[in-house]
């Protein structure tokens, strides 16, 4: 008998379809709020929450704008996002996170085989397999890129649609047009998170191909960009047949009143994410330098705002630590967080760890904190 949660399932419950692996935790909320943390595990605009945002927000509660229910269709962000990109209103379905979006898009297809680059994120598995779908795990065994489809099924995986990334995550790669359609003329279907682009250097949105194919969803979010996980809003960008059908089998009583209140002001933000990118255009290649200097430690050649890197002991070198779950240990007593990937689909190792790009004095604190962690003090 399959089990649920180590629990016994019984003749009600249906069989999983995919194993989920398990998923790192966050530190508990007293001990992040109780704590000066340098917050570098997560992926958001290194500007932070735009104050107009915060204002607003603020503005809401005060005013009571929480005792009405909120419009489930999102009317007015569809409309905001209907002229940002210049399509129809009925090109949009809004929600709250990506993983919420993809499970939406998912959940309209028929079951099958879904093939998902790894490494990735827990989410995809999750959304893909809650909406009844098989999770086959694509890799390419010469690096941590986006194989094509006949690559990937020549090393023996079989799928019949995929879920993509733009960047992505942790690998901090861009998918190309060219890459997309690759498997946009072999997939029955295909879902691309892009919730990360806006951070990146030079990323070009695939937004602009789901009015030609009908077989591709695009999810973006605010919750990157604006720096706002705590409250989070994304949503998928599709042919208008396809949304339609998406609306089918999606309830979206879970958007939240926030997304009407920050709609508006989110076109006039334009230059936060803007005067983002110009601070990433120079962080993004010179943490990647900076940390490529530190002995024992190997970076990925990063595209957005965070750099994928391992740690391991030189043969010859005097390190003061083992490993990196001594190193992501000893940085949390210094107060920096950053992202152990062990145990994410499809890392097998335990050497890798991931950090995001902030501001400079920001980033020159953990480098410093690095060197003084690896090398023994003369």
């Amino acid at each position: 008998m399959p089990t649920l949660f180590g629990l016994k399932a019984h003749s009600g419950i249906r069989e999983i379809s995919t194993v989920i692996p398990d998923e790192a935790l966050y530190l508990p909320y007293d001990l992040r709020t109780e704590l000066s943390w340098i917050d570098f595990s997560g992926t958001n605009n290194p500007l932070g929450t735009p104050p107009s945002f915060l204002s607003a927000m603020h503005a809401s509660l005060v005013d009571g704008e929480l005792m009405y229910n909120p419009d489930r269709e999102a009317h007015k962000l569809r409309s905001i996002l209907s002229r940002r990109y210049e399509l129809k209103p009925e090109s949009f379905l809004c929600g709250t996170t990506v993983s919420d979006m993809i499970r939406a898009a998912a959940q309209t297809f028929q079951a099958c085989d879904v093939g998902v680059f790894v490494p990735a994120p827990i989410d995809y598995h999750n959304a893909v397999a809650t909406a009844g779908h098989k999770v086959v795990e694509l890799t390419n065994p010469y690096a941590f890129v986006v194989p094509d489809v006949h690559t990937a099924r020549r090393n023996g995986n079989s799928f019949d649609a995929a879920v993509l990334a733009n960047p992505t995550y942790p690998t901090s790669r861009l998918l190309s047009k060219a890459m997309l359609n690759n498997y946009l003329e072999n997939c029955q279907w295909v879902i691309v998170d892009e919730s990360l682009i806006e951070l990146t250097l030079c990323g070009e949105s695939m937004v602009d191909l789901t009015q030609r194919h009908r077989n591709l969803v695009v999810v973006r979010s605010f919750t990157h960009s604006f720096a706002m996980p705590g409250v989070p809003i994304s949503y998928c960008v599709a042919h208008p047949e396809t949304i339609a059908q998406m609306q089918y089998f999606y309830d979206n009583s879970s958007i939240s009143m926030f997304a009407e209140v920050l709609a508006e002001i989110s076109v006039m933000e334009e230059d936060h994410i803007e005067s983002a990118r110009e601070l990433l255009e120079t962080e993004i290649p010179w943490m990647q330098c900076m940390l490529n200097l530190i002995p024992g430690i190997h970076i990925l050649p990063a595209e957005a705002n965070f750099v994928m890197c391992s740690y391991e002991r030189r043969e010859g070198m005097d390190f003061a630590i083992a490993d990196t779950e001594e190193l992501v240990s000893r940085l949390q007593l210094a107060g920096i967080l950053v992202k152990k990937l062990e145990g994410m689909p499809g890392i097998s190792s335990d050497k890798y760890f991931c950090v995001a790009v902030k501001k400079r004095e920001e980033n020159e604190k953990l480098l410093s904190t690095l060197r003084e962690i690896i090398l023994p003090r003369s």
